[in-house]
C-alpha cells in the first residue's frame, strides 16, 4: 500500500495550481516523496497497533519506538513460558526456531544435508491450541503446552525468537507475557509505570517517578534487559484524504514540509535534477552523484526542517 502524506487537491490548493494539465505528474510524486520522508524520518507515520517486545530501561520511565501514542492496551514486565517446541526426527541433525512477530520459522537439516524451512503465520493460527497443530502438521515438530490454560492465549503475542536451537534435547520456549501494569502517558512518546492501582489505605494510581526505589512490587521501575518488556499500543496518524474529504491528523508543521519537498521536486522536472550547480562566466556546471535524486536532493535541502519530526536513536 502505498503512502501519501498530502493528497492531490490539498497540495494544488497550496501551490496555486488550477490547471489539470499536472495532475498524472503529481498523482505519481506524491507517494514517491511521502515514501522518501518516512524513511529518511526512520519511523511509521500511520496510525497501526504494535505488539513490541522492548528493553528495559531500569526506571520507571520508558519511549516507545513508534509515536503519537494514541492508545496503550497492555503492558507486561514479567513473562510466563506457556510450552516448549522441539524436533524429534529420527533423522533430523539440528533444528532451529524464529519468531519475528508475523512468523513462525522452524528449520531443520536432516543427515543428507537437505535444509526444510517452513513460515507459519500467526495470523492463521491465532491462539497458541491452532498454532500447536500446525506445528505437529509438519514432519518431525511437536509443542508441549504446560496448561491447556494456555491453549487459548495469542500467538501473536510471543516473545521474539531467533534461531533458538530446538533438536531434542534442546527446545525452543514459548514465552507470553505476564499481567498487565498500569501505565500513562507523559508525553506524545514515552509512558511512565505507576504504582499499584490499588494501594494500603485506598490510594494508588501515582507517580512513582519520585522515590520509586521503595515502591514494593515495583523496585527501580521498568527492569534492565533486553525485549524483557511487552508493550502493546497504537500509534501514529490518520493521513489526509480527497474522499472522503479528511485532514487526517498529521502535523501542520510537517504537512508544510511535505508539500514544499513535492514543490521542489516538481520544479526539479523541468530541469535536469541530476545538476548540482551552474555558473555563467566560462560556463560549466557539475553532475550531482547518481544515487542522489530529485526527491533526495529535496529532502536534504529540508533536512533542518525536518529533524522536528525524525526519530531520534540513543
Amino acid at each position: 500500500m502505498s503512502l501519501s502524506l498530502t493528497t492531490k487537491t490539498r497540495y494544488k490548493v497550496y501551490s496555486g495550481i488550477t490547471g489539470t494539465g499536472q495532475d498524472a505528474l503529481i498523482d505519481v510524486l506524491i507517494p514517491m516523496v511521502s515514501d522518501q520522508i518516512a524513511k529518511y524520518l526512520s519511523r511509521d507515520l500511520v496510525a497501526t497497533t504494535y505488539r513490541s517486545w522492548v528493553n528495559g530501561t531500569g526506571s520507571p520511565i520508558l519511549r516507545l519506538e513508534q509515536w503519537p501514542i494514541l492508545s496503550i492496551y497492555q503492558v507486561s514486565i514479567g513473562t510466563m513460558t506457556a510450552g516448549r517446541i522441539e524436533n524429534t526426527g529420527a533423522t533430523t541433525k539440528r533444528a532451529s526456531v524464529s519468531f519475528d512477530g508475523t512468523n513462525l520459522s522452524l528449520m531443520s537439516i536432516n543427515s543428507s544435508g537437505t535444509e526444510t524451512l517452513t513460515d507459519l503465520p500467526v495470523a492463521t493460527s491465532k491462539v497458541l491450541s491452532s498454532l500447536k497443530t500446525a506445528v505437529e502438521a509438519v514432519s518431525g515438530w511437536e509443542v508441549t503446552l504446560d496448561s491447556t490454560d494456555y491453549e487459548g492465549e495469542p500467538s501473536n503475542m510471543l516473545r521474539p525468537l531467533y534461531g533458538a536451537p530446538a533438536y531434542d534435547p534442546d527446545t525452543a520456549d514459548l514465552i507470553l507475557p505476564d499481567s498487565q501494569e498500569p501505565v500513562k502517558l507523559i508525553t506524545e512518546d514515552t509512558i511512565e509505570l505507576l504504582t499499584n492501582p490499588v494501594a494500603p489505605g485506598g490510594f494508588g494510581g501515582g507517580s512513582i517517578v519520585e522515590g520509586f526505589d521503595a515502591t514494593p512490587g515495583i523496585g527501580s521501575g521498568f527492569p534492565s534487559g533486553s525485549a524483557n518488556v511487552f508493550v502493546w499500543y497504537k500509534a501514529g496518524y490518520t493521513l489526509p484524504t480527497d474522499s472522503p474529504a479528511s485532514d487526517g491528523t498529521l502535523p501542520q508543521g510537517l504537512a508544510l514540509i511535505v508539500n514544499q519537498i513535492l514543490t521542489d521536486v516538481l520544479s526539479s522536472t523541468k530541469l535536469n535534477s541530476n545538476l548540482q550547480s551552474e555558473s555563467i562566466g566560462s560556463y560549466s556546471y557539475s553532475l550531482r552523484a547518481a544515487v542522489n535524486g530529485a526527491v533526495a536532493s529535496a529532502i536534504e535541502n529540508r533536512a533542518k526542517d525536518l529533524a522536528l519530526y525524525k526519530k531520534v536513536t540513543f
